[in-house]
């Protein structure tokens, strides 16, 4: 699964980092509110703000389609009450176990959100200012299915071609293949395709999405991945397979 960026914003950082830092599979960053974007997959809010910029925080980061939990020590119903009242989609109760956390987080990032309040042109050119980076656009594996159904009809649509690429990772050790290796894979994906291109991290394999490209243009692209990856961290126990096949609309 790919690694969530989640942005913290706190006023003392401290009182929480002690309860996020370590959960597999989450990655946390102190930020402030004109620092969020597009990059990140969900909020987390401390209760340590003030209520008035609680409220507004919360709200703001909405304006951006990211869910927001609220983090706090203080589970009483009435408090409870009151951060659901100011927009928090989840609430945080701390000290939480490690694993709990992590799925709760998980949750909030597989939630897209629409704020309740107007929005305008601003938030659109705050999403492309922050999408113009090289490479393959990568995305949660619990939206590539969704992803996969709207390029089917956009190829309809446009009379073009692409390629699914599926990658396995195998290992000739005992079965376990660190997480490290899918994300060292699929860093070499995001590098080395074209801006147009898709690629998600699913348990130990990878799907691609070539678009605009033929059969013998996926082989070509397939085989360069796994080689550039080879040229890279080659440790001699890790190997990769792929199957391919033309993404249409009869499947």
């Amino acid at each position: 699964m790919l690694e969530k960026n989640v942005a913290v914003i706190s006023n003392s950082y401290e009182n929480t980092d002690k309860y996020l830092h370590g959960i597999e599979g989450i990655s946390f960053h102190k930020t402030s509110l004109d620092d969020i974007s597009a990059d990140y997959d969900c909020v987390l809010i401390s209760q340590d703000l003030i209520s008035d910029d609680l409220h507004n925080t919360i709200n703001e980061a909405k304006r951006q389609f990211l869910s927001v939990g609220v983090l706090t020590f203080d589970g009483s119903s009435e408090n409870l009450d009151k951060m659901l009242e100011y927009g928090a989609d989840d609430i945080i109760i701390l000290p939480m176990p490690a694993q709990l956390i992590k799925n709760r987080i998980e949750t909030l990032c597989s939630n897209s959100v629409i704020s309740p309040d107007p929005v305008d042109f601003s938030l659109f050119d705050k999403i492309a200012e922050s999408n113009r980076g090289s490479g393959s656009f990568i995305i949660q594996d619990n939206d590539f299915t969704n992803i996969y159904r709207f390029v089917l009809r956009m190829l309809e649509r446009l009379d073009q071609k692409a390629q699914l690429i599926i990658f396995n990772i195998s290992t000739r050790a005992k079965g376990f293949i660190e997480p490290e290796v899918v994300q060292n894979f699929s860093n070499i994906v995001r590098t080395t395709l074209r801006r147009g291109d898709i690629s998600s991290i699913h348990g130990r394999q990878l799907f691609v999405i070539l678009m605009g490209a033929d059969k013998e243009g996926g082989l070509t692209a397939a085989k360069r991945l796994i080689e550039t990856y080879y040229a890279h961290y080659d440790d001699g126990i890790y190997d990769l397979s792929y199957e391919i096949r033309e993404i249409n609309a009869a499947g």
